[in-house]
């Protein structure tokens, strides 16, 4: 509908829609897209929602699973991440068979590289930071409903 308003010329309409709108796709990708977890030789870099952190793999204590990937940092904080691999369900067993929760093939390459990397790098800071890309857009967004408000 907001499409065919701006084919008939109704600017009004688009510009009082577009706010709101843009504001619903925003926060739909900052909490559900945008999150994500990379992995390189010396660091860990974790996007959680308007937050960035990068941690050399000798900050990290330990790597665990619980909801989500959960890195124990050396100077005692911890740090969840939003856009890791989730616990699966698990599988109906047959009665007498033990319960066997098998961990995501992603958690299992964080872990991996945790292993081979903690005693071998280099104590480096972990650098955090604003996520550059989802605050920017969000202020463009704001703008937007400002107009929208204004007009």
């Amino acid at each position: 509908m907001l499409g065919d308003a701006a084919v008939r010329g109704s600017w009004d309409v688009v510009l009082h829609a577009v706010g709101p709108l843009a504001a619903l796709v925003w926060v739909l990708w900052v909490l559900t897209f945008r999150p994500h977890v990379r992995i390189t030789d010396h660091a860990i870099t974790v996007v959680n929602p308007l937050r960035s952190t990068t941690v050399p793999w000798g900050a990290v204590e330990d790597v665990r699973m619980r909801w989500q990937i959960v890195l124990d940092l050396a100077d005692g904080r911890r740090l969840t991440c939003w856009g890791g691999p989730s616990l699966p369900r698990p599988k109906p067993t047959r009665r007498g068979e033990p319960r066997v929760l098998r961990q995501p093939d992603e958690f299992v390459a964080v872990r991996d590289r945790w292993s081979e990397r903690h005693g071998r790098t280099p104590d480096a800071p972990v650098v955090r930071g604003w996520d550059v890309p989802a605050v920017a857009s969000g202020i463009a967004v704001f703008a937007l409903c400002v107009v929208a408000i204004v007009v």
